[in-house]
């Protein structure tokens, strides 16, 4: 008779767990978790919702927003590949390049002109040739924040 308690053959109930493949799964789902994650903010845009029905709105009135607020204006920098053109809605104005590279020094100085004018505005559009330079949009991202408009919207043509 077997004095383990369990019925026949005495196979012992000690064995070794291989904690190798968990491992390598727990591994790749925490890259999966990161790269998701990393990901998330950029993928978040602002949209204008429809107005909702009358049956819908509160029975308050809502304050008259400030006649600045009514209509805001859409700052749009273009970077193409021999120049720069600013638009304030449909007004632009076009800024060639210097020596074949963006000129930042007029840039900065038509941002401040910018910020002078709408001082609350933090936005901008950012909007690309395909054949621009790549360390050209990153050189006008950084002139964009540096120059107080941190939240960049990037188009690409």
């Amino acid at each position: 008779m077997s004095t383990s308690g369990m019925g026949g053959g005495g196979k012992s109930v000690n064995f070794e767990l291989n904690l190798v493949p968990f491992i390598d799964l727990f591994s790749t789902l925490i890259c999966f978790l990161l790269m998701t994650a990393a990901w998330q903010e950029l993928d978040s845009m602002n949209n204008s919702l429809p107005p909702k029905a009358a049956s819908e709105m509160p029975d308050t009135p809502q304050p008259t927003p400030p006649p600045d607020q009514l209509k805001k204006v859409m700052l749009t920098i273009s970077l193409g590949v021999d120049k720069i053109e600013y638009f304030e809605d449909e007004k632009s104005s076009v800024l060639p390049h210097l020596n074949g590279e963006p000129d930042v020094s007029q840039l900065k100085a038509h941002l401040k002109e910018w910020k002078a004018r709408f001082p609350d505005r933090k936005d901008v559009i950012l909007a690309t040739d395909s054949k621009a330079k790549y360390k050209y949009l990153v050189l006008m991202m950084d002139t964009l924040i540096a120059e107080q408009f941190p939240d960049v919207s990037i188009n690409l043509n």
